[in-house]
């Protein structure tokens, strides 16, 4: 049994070399590639076998060999890792004990000078309850790590008694979450709020933030989304041998030396007021309880209010009966989950039209915030689709009363324009519109045109003929279609460039005219006889 461990079988463990390094994979959990080891004792007997760390550890301790086993572990894994590729980190955890040793910096310089590996690249791991022993001893050790260049983190926060202003006085460069809150990250209200807490105390006091247990993809993904810097857990890899490491570390690749962005909530306060001060369409949150939590000054000046009345007031005080349609009939489907479109709102005080974005917040855990609105003002636009559509409406009219249709033909007669006409849909194409044209036109004149064209082509000069077409009414009206040619410098045509026009008045007074002669002609022959 491995709980009856002598102290004289460690000690024989020790100088048989029977303790080995194993390696726990951190990784990058935006790119996915390695950026550490976590270095860990591994302890295989010949008498008792596997030995748990939770046994020889606290005996090792006990027994005053802890720190030997230390050095017999550092030592290893960093000459091991030295040929490796890549600028990852090793961490290395030590006892509050250690840190009592007057000796304990020297040796651990010679222990990593003598390996090969770079001090910068190497993490010493203190956990909370050690900065209670003797603060001031603690303080010392930590400041000549971090003078020789060596990284400090400060491990499983929050499971101690956690002072801020230690955290704050001592040249921490790591902060590790402990593996309790990240196993409870998707059940658990509270630990998400602790673990988005940890995160936001690391990222503002600008160190980089580990979570330590990860073990599913969904934890790892509430992580990344929180903007954790690094994780390590059964997700990707247990503390493994070195051959098995480099495996690892060669399949996922390290990850590349890169500056540290600023997530803190103190600068994304800051990017989300400015977001809000200078953005150019009206924002605002209502949470769970319909009340406006947040919202910009032009919101407020949309609205024809002053920004204070607006926030912390019931939505349906705001945008009750003020807004149509019913807009708060809208957000609370929203709140509930129903995907809402876009929609035009008319803000009837002002006779302002908005067109209103509205979309649910949901926490890590897809548990209801609240719901976003964007809000554009549109009434500028709405005002110019008025004025298009009567525009429409009279250019329609205008060309059922008598159209003037402009067309285009390249320089082998072929149309590849036709301007609109009254009964085609307005957004047809031009070859859609041209064959509206020919279906109208008698068929005769429809013959006798093209032969017409075709033969008048070579001529480069301008064109002109009459035709009939069938109007909508059930009328037969005569149309002229004349067409010029534009002309290269060289005297080649371009392309012809045309106009239609309604010549049925024309037409008409000409056969008048016509039928008056007739008259007059048949009164002259009556009175001669």
């Amino acid at each position: 049994m491995t709980d009856n461990v002598s102290e004289a079988a460690l000690q024989h463990g020790l100088a048989a070399g029977e303790f080995w390094p194993a390696f726990q994979p951190q990784l990058n959990l935006v790119n996915g590639h390695v950026c550490g080891f976590e270095v860990l004792a591994r302890w295989d007997s010949p008498q008792y076998g596997r030995v748990s760390p939770a046994i020889f550890i606290p005996l090792a301790e006990r027994s005053g060999m802890l720190h030997a086993l230390l050095l017999q572990l550092m030592g290893e894994a960093c000459r091991v890792a030295a040929s490796w590729p890549g600028q990852f980190s090793l961490a290395f955890n030590l006892a509050p004990s250690q840190f009592l040793l007057p000796t304990l910096v020297s040796d651990l310089l010679v222990t990593v000078g003598s390996s090969g590996f770079p001090l910068s690249r190497v993490v010493i791991e203190i956990t909370e309850s050690e900065l209670f022993h003797d603060n001031a001893s603690v303080q010392q050790v930590l400041d000549d790590l971090k003078l020789h260049g060596m990284a400090l983190s400060l491990d499983d926060f929050g499971t101690g008694y956690s002072s801020l202003t230690r955290l704050n006085s001592l040249p921490f460069d790591e902060l590790k979450i402990d593996a309790s809150f990240v196993a409870a990250l998707s059940s658990d209200m509270q630990s998400l709020r602790i673990v988005t807490a940890v995160l936001g105390l690391g990222q503002s006091l600008g160190l980089t933030v580990v979570a330590e247990g990860v073990e599913s993809t969904e934890q790892a993904a509430v992580l990344r989304k929180l903007g954790c810097d690094a994780g390590q857990g059964f997700l990707w890899s247990p503390a493994v041998p070195a051959a098995q490491a480099l495996q690892l570390l060669q399949q996922w690749g390290v990850a590349p030396t890169q500056t540290t962005l600023d997530l803190s909530p103190f600068q994304r306060l800051h990017q989300l007021e400015a977001l809000y001060q200078d953005s150019p369409v009206g924002l605002c949150f209502i949470d769970c309880q319909m009340r406006i939590v947040s919202a910009n000054q032009l919101l407020a000046r949309y609205l024809g209010v002053e920004l204070d009345y607006i926030l912390r007031k019931p939505a349906s005080q705001i945008f009750g009966h003020e807004m149509t349609p019913n807009l708060m009939a809208v957000l609370v489907r929203v709140m509930a989950g129903e995907i809402c479109e876009t929609t035009e709102y008319r803000h009837q005080p002002s006779g302002t039209t908005f067109l209103i974005a509205h979309q649910r917040i949901v926490d890590a855990q897809q548990l209801p915030l609240g719901v976003s609105l964007v809000l554009v003002d549109i009434t500028s636009r709405v005002e110019a689709e008025k004025q298009l559509r009567q525009s429409e409406t009279h250019f329609r009219t205008v060309l059922e009363l008598g159209p003037n249709v402009t067309w285009r033909a390249n320089c082998d007669g072929l149309v590849d324009y036709m301007g609109e006409f009254v009964d085609c849909p307005a957004d047809s194409s031009y070859q859609e519109r041209h064959a509206c044209w020919l279906a109208r036109m008698d068929p005769d004149d429809r013959v006798r045109v093209r032969e017409t064209w075709l033969k008048h082509l070579p001529s480069k000069k301008p064109f002109l003929v009459e035709f009939r077409i069938l109007w909508p009414d059930g009328s037969w009206r005569w149309m002229r279609s004349r067409a010029f040619p534009s002309l290269s410098a060289q005297g080649e045509v371009l392309a012809w460039y045309g106009i239609i026009s309604d010549v049925t008045t024309e037409h008409e007074l000409v056969l008048r005219v016509e039928a008056l002669e007739q008259q007059l002609r048949q009164h002259q022959s009556s009175a001669s006889c």
